[in-house]
């Protein structure tokens, strides 16, 4: 097994033990594709509360390069699932690439 692979394995493990139902393994080969459901309030996982006392939704999609993490860095995007605009996506995505870029070459989608 490769040290790309080993790192990146467990750095899904941590994201679910991390954010539980909300993370979600979209391509369990490489290269990997995960997604994270990210809301101001956490309802565990209880959909209709969560619908009801969040008035903005998101999902963070990281498609993960077979070299990261230390050759590159994740591929990022954002689905907007409730209350945002393109605008706020925009700025949302800078600040994630700026995050991902600050950590590069070390497991760190969950920061």
């Amino acid at each position: 097994m490769s040290d790309h692979l080993e790192e990146q394995e467990m750095e899904a493990e941590a994201l679910e033990a991390i954010f539980d139902t909300a993370f979600e393994i979209r391509s369990s080969s490489q290269p990997f594709i995960w997604a994270v459901k990210l809301v101001p309030v956490d309802c565990g996982g209880d959909e209709e509360e969560e619908e009801a006392a969040n008035h903005v939704m998101v999902k963070l999609v990281v498609n993960v390069p077979l070299d990261y993490p230390e050759e590159s860095s994740p591929e990022l995007d954002l689905e907007i699932v409730k209350g945002l605009s393109e605008d706020n996506k925009k700025e949302l995505m800078a600040v994630a690439t700026d995050e991902a870029e600050a950590n590069a070459g070390m497991p760190a989608v969950f920061a």
